[in-house]
């Protein structure tokens, strides 16, 4: 029986071996990412409408030539709000109240193409509240 044993574990131990590192292979998916900072001053955000003058909200455009189509139908785009020390993935949902016991909501959110990214700001109650500077971060990874 000892025989037995000796000979498994001779036998694991040239198994076991290494031998010379063969060459690198390709890069794989999700192992490239890059990060932007962007800023949207206060007087850069672009009020929309519809036909009717309602249903306002702002918005801002970024040309982002690192948004290829291979990052668009292969990879991912993700955008944060950063306020604070603190960023939030987009979209941005908060609820607020004013002294008059009004209610409203605010929804910021992005959409991108090929070449481009938008930013949205919505207020629930439609009023004409332009935002203020607001600082974003996206994060590609293909």
């Amino acid at each position: 029986m000892k025989k037995v044993v000796l000979f498994i574990a001779i036998a694991l131990f040239f198994v076991s071996c290494e031998g010379p590192v063969g060459p690198q292979g390709p890069q794989g998916y999700g192992t490239n990412w890059k990060i932007i900072n962007l800023i949207v001053n206060n007087t850069d955000w672009q009020v929309n409408t519809d036909n009717n003058g309602q249903n306002r909200y702002y918005s801002a455009h970024f040309s982002m030539p690192e948004i290829t189509s291979f990052v668009f139908t292969s990879g991912t785009v993700l955008g944060y709000l950063v306020d604070s020390g603190v960023q939030d993935p987009l979209p941005y949902v908060r609820h607020y109240q004013d002294t008059y016991n009004n209610f409203w909501t605010r929804t910021i959110d992005f959409d991108y193409s090929v070449g481009g990214m938008n930013v949205y700001v919505s207020n629930s109650d439609f009023a004409v509240d332009p935002p203020a500077t607001m600082n974003f971060r996206v994060v590609l990874m293909w």
